[in-house]
């Protein structure tokens, strides 16, 4: 009797557990989102490891909300997310690495396009109606894209694109890197006219020039890394569009890493991050100023400074904290005068911010 109970509760136990087995869990179904008043940030994620990812800090809320893409769309952004454009209702996230860029409803983050064909895409910008330019690393020039088409087509030029920023009926690009187009330049910035789509003009800098703003002059301001080899010469450099030349070129020391150029919406006051790679402060300076200033704005104090954008409402700093590169970063906001107002986890290695 016992031995025959002892078959049937073992036997009961076996059920129960391949019943577990067959239990199938079910996917969290893709949430609804509505974006409000605030600015996007772009988490670059690991390279290679496909996790970058999108954020968005809301300014009514106080409160940022991560992964947003693949919330909304049940599919992660990529392989380092490297660049964001608004265009219309229409919200562009470049993905490098991916090779593609994505396209979503700015106020849902619903997918609406996958846009293919890049070698290594990295910035994009609207030229037009209906065309915007978009730069790429390991190309020797830029694609143009049929905004309503999505169709490219690719503009040779000789070297590799990043930055861009548009004045009147041109597009300055700068050429940062020339390890993909050894033939091409990694210290001039390419001026396009963007009806025609035709070179016009190329103005030397200083190696590897990776951030441009304009300013209230229609001056542009560009950071030059000075190359990651000796010898190194990192540099700010102030450009008449007018004139396609060179007005102020602001020397700093070698080691330097002078990166993530922005400017306030009335264009009076640049900003850019310097120092030692890794242990960048950010610096203010006048769009009239003829000289750079000695002391920082905002010291890091062992934060890894990685980006900054003004708020073009009300003249807050909003800087990115990569911390290791390998845990979420953090977005720091600071008032007009440099105040520490708040701090909000984001995702790994956050970059780029875009306010809507």
């Amino acid at each position: 009797m016992k031995k025959t109970f002892l078959v049937l509760m073992i036997a009961i136990s076996l059920t129960f557990v391949g019943c577990k087995k067959e239990k199938k869990t079910v996917d969290p179904a893709p949430e609804e989102f509505s974006v409000g008043k605030g600015v996007f940030i772009l988490n670059e994620g690991t390279f290679t490891y496909a996790n970058a990812s999108l954020s968005f800090y809301d300014f009514d809320k106080n409160e940022v909300e991560n992964n947003l893409f693949f919330r909304v769309n049940d599919a992660p952004v990529g392989d380092v997310g490297q660049s964001m454009t608004m265009i219309g209702n229409d919200l562009y996230i470049v993905v490098n690495n991916s090779k593609y860029i994505y396209k979503v409803n700015a106020k849902t983050i619903k997918y609406k396009a996958k846009i293919e064909g890049f070698n290594s895409p990295r910035q994009m910008i609207q030229v037009s109606d209906n065309k915007a330019y978009v730069s790429d690393i390991e190309s020797p020039g830029f694609w143009t894209m049929n905004l309503s088409t999505n169709a490219l087509t690719f503009v040779d030029y000789g070297s590799a694109t990043e930055a861009m920023v548009k004045v009147g009926n041109e597009v300055y690009m700068s050429n940062w890197s020339n390890y993909y187009v050894p033939s091409g330049s990694n210290k001039t910035i390419q001026v396009i006219d963007c009806e025609a789509d035709t070179l016009v003009a190329t103005i030397e800098v200083a190696q590897e020039p990776n951030s441009m703003v304009v300013d209230k002059n229609n001056h542009i301001w560009v950071s030059c890394s000075g190359g990651y080899m000796t010898p190194c010469d990192p540099a700010i450099i102030c450009i008449d569009a007018a004139t396609h030349s060179v007005l102020h070129r602001f020397d700093l020391a070698e080691g330097s890493y002078p990166s993530g150029l922005t400017v306030d919406a009335a264009g009076e006051n640049v900003y850019f991050m310097n120092g030692g790679y890794g242990t960048l402060d950010i610096y203010k300076v006048s769009a009239d100023a003829t000289e750079l200033p000695e002391t920082p704005f905002i010291t890091s104090e062992g934060k890894v400074f990685y980006n900054l954008k003004v708020n073009p409402e009300n003249g807050d700093l909003y800087v990115t904290d990569a911390k290791n590169y390998v845990q979420n970063g953090d977005l720091l906001r600071y008032s007009a005068d440099g105040t520490l107002l708040g701090t909000f986890s984001l995702g790994i290695i956050p970059s780029y911010m875009l306010f809507n």
